[in-house]
C-alpha cells in the first residue's frame, strides 16, 4: 500500500468515524427529548399534569423492546453488515420519531405516541452493538480506547443534546421530535456512502494477511459459546450493571439534592449540571488515552486506568457529602456561585465525574480487546443491556433510600456502590493477561490459515 493509498484511508477512516459519533449524538438525543416534555405532553394527552404514570409506561416500553432488539443486533452484527444494520435502525427510529409530530391531541394521541415511542425502541436497539464492533474494526488497538473515549463523550453530548433541543421548541414537542427524527433519517442516508471496514482488519496478528489480499471469513456461530465463556473476564465485565448505579443515583437526585441541601435554585443546578457534563466528557477523553498509552508497556493498563477512575471519585464525594454550604434564598447565579464554598462544592462534584467518566472507555477497550473480532459485538450487546438494566435500578434505589433516610444518605450509597464496583473490576484484573493471550494466539493462527489460503500460497 503506497503511501497516497494510506493517506486516503486514513481520511475515509476519520470520515467514517466522525458520521459513527453524530450517529450516536442524535440517537441519545433522541433518547432525551421525553424528560423534558413530561409536562407539555400530559397536558396534550390528558389535560393535566400529575399523573405521570402513562409516560412511565411509555419510557419502559421502550426500554424493553430497545434490550431486545439490542441483543438480536449483537448477534446479527458478528454475522451480517454493520453499516447495513445502522442504516436499518437509524431509518427506524428517524421515521417513528418523525410519525410522532402526527399524533393527535386527546387519548388517541397518547396511542399513536405509545406506538410510536415503542417502535422507535426497536430501531434505537440495533445502532450501539454494530456502531462499536465497526468502531473496533476502524481503529488500531493502540488508540482503541481513545476512540471509545470519544463516542462516550458523542453519548453524553446526545443526552444533553435532547434536553437543549427541547428547551429550543419550548414545550412544542411536536416539532422537537420531527427536526430529530428528519436529521436521524438524513445520518442514515449518508451512512449508505460509509464502506464496511474489514473484519479483523486493524489487528496486528491479521493486518499482514489482509494486506496481501485474505479474508477474515470467521462469524459469530452456536459452537462459539465456549470459547465466550473461556474469557474469564468477559463474565465479570458484562456482569457489572453495578457501575451505572452510582452515576445514574447523581443524576436523578442531583435537582432535588441541591435545592433541599444547599438551596439552590434551578439556573445555578443547570450550571452544575453543565459542568459536571463537560468535566465528564473530558475525563473520557483524557482517562481513554491514559489506557491506550500504558497499553504500551502493560497490557493490564485499562484495567488498571478503571480501577483508579473507580477509587479517586470516591474521595471527591466524600468531600461533596460533607459540605454545609447554604445559597441565600432567591440568589441569582451569580450570587450563589459567589456564596463562600460554592465554588468548592462544584468543583469537587465535577472531578469526581471527570475522573468516574474514565470507566467507560477503558471498558469497551478491554471488552473489545478480549475478545475475537466477530465476538465483539455480542458482548457489547449483553454488556448494553445490563447498563440499561442498571440506569433502571439505582434511581429506584436512590428514591428508597432518600425516602426512608433522606438525601444525604442516598447520595452517600453512591460511595457504597463505587466500592462494590472495584469488587468487579478486581477478577478483570487477574484473568485479563491470560484472555489478551489467547486471544493473540488464536488471530495468529488463523492469520497463518489465511494466508495459507491465498492462490500460489505454498503449502
Amino acid at each position: 500500500m503506497n503511501d497516497r493509498t494510506r493517506r486516503l484511508a486514513r481520511t475515509a477512516g476519520g470520515t467514517s468515524f466522525v458520521l459513527f459519533c453524530l450517529v450516536l449524538v442524535f440517537d441519545y438525543a433522541d433518547q432525551g427529548l421525553l424528560s423534558p416534555f413530561v409536562n407539555p405532553l400530559l397536558q396534550d394527552f390528558f389535560r393535566a399534569t400529575a399523573n405521570v404514570v402513562p409516560l412511565g409506561w411509555v419510557t419502559f416500553t421502550f426500554t424493553l423492546l430497545s434490550a431486545a432488539s439490542t441483543i438480536a443486533a449483537g448477534l446479527l452484527a458478528d454475522r451480517r453488515s454493520r453499516v447495513r444494520l445502522c442504516v436499518a435502525g437509524g431509518l427506524v427510529y428517524g421515521t417513528f420519531s418523525a410519525l410522532t409530530a402526527l399524533a393527535p391531541h386527546g387519548t388517541a394521541g397518547f396511542v399513536f405516541f405509545f406506538v410510536t415511542r415503542a417502535l422507535n425502541g426497536l430501531g434505537v436497539g440495533l445502532v450501539v452493538p454494530a456502531v462499536f464492533s465497526l468502531v473496533g474494526d476502524l481503529v488500531a488497538p493502540a488508540r482503541r480506547a481513545t476512540a471509545f473515549g470519544y463516542m462516550s463523550v458523542a453519548m453524553l453530548a446526545g443526552r444533553f443534546g435532547g434536553f437543549a433541543v427541547a428547551g429550543a421548541f419550548d414545550g412544542d414537542w411536536r416539532r422537537a421530535y420531527l427536526l430529530v427524527g428528519a436529521i436521524n433519517i438524513l445520518l442514515a442516508v449518508g451512512l449508505l456512502a460509509v464502506r464496511e471496514p474489514r473484519r479483523g482488519g486493524r489487528e496486528d496478528e491479521l493486518r499482514e494477511a489482509i494486506l496481501e489480499g485474505a479474508e477474515y471469513r470467521f462469524r459469530l456461530s452456536p459452537g462459539d459459546i465456549r470459547l465466550l465463556r473461556a474469557a474469564r473476564s468477559n463474565f465479570w465485565l458484562v456482569l457489572n450493571f453495578v457501575d451505572v448505579f452510582p452515576g445514574s443515583i447523581i443524576l436523578f437526585l442531583i435537582f432535588k439534592y441541591m435545592k433541599d441541601i444547599h438551596n439552590l435554585e434551578a439556573p445555578a443546578v443547570n450550571f452544575t449540571i453543565l459542568v459536571v457534563a463537560l468535566s465528564g466528557a473530558a475525563g473520557a477523553v483524557v482517562f481513554g488515552r491514559v489506557g491506550d498509552l500504558g497499553s504500551r508497556k502493560d497490557r493490564r493498563a485499562k484495567v488498571f486506568t478503571a480501577l483508579l477512575c473507580n477509587c479517586l471519585p470516591i474521595v471527591f464525594m466524600v468531600l461533596f457529602i460533607l459540605s454545609d454550604v447554604r445559597v441565600p434564598a432567591g440568589a441569582t447565579l451569580a450570587k450563589s456561585l459567589a456564596t463562600p464554598g460554592m465554588g468548592a462544592l462544584v468543583a469537587t462534584i465535577a472531578a469526581a465525574m471527570f475522573i468516574n467518566q474514565g470507566v467507560n472507555p477503558n471498558w469497551y477497550g478491554t471488552l473489545t480487546d478480549i475478545n475475537l473480532p466477530e465476538h465483539r459485538a455480542a458482548m457489547i450487546s449483553l454488556a448494553s443491556v445490563m447498563d440499561m438494566i442498571g440506569s433502571a435500578i439505582g434511581p429506584l434505589i436512590g428514591s428508597y433510600i432518600a425516602s426512608a433516610w433522606g438525601l444525604k444518605a442516598a447520595m452517600g450509597s453512591v460511595l457504597f456502590f463505587w466500592v462494590v464496583n472495584i469488587l468487579f473490576w478486581l477478577p478483570v484484573l487477574a484473568h485479563v493477561r491470560a484472555d489478551l493471550a489467547r486471544v493473540h494466539e488464536t488471530l495468529a493462527a488463523r492469520a497463518d490459515e489465511m494466508k495459507r489460503s491465498l492462490p500460489g500460497h505454498a503449502l
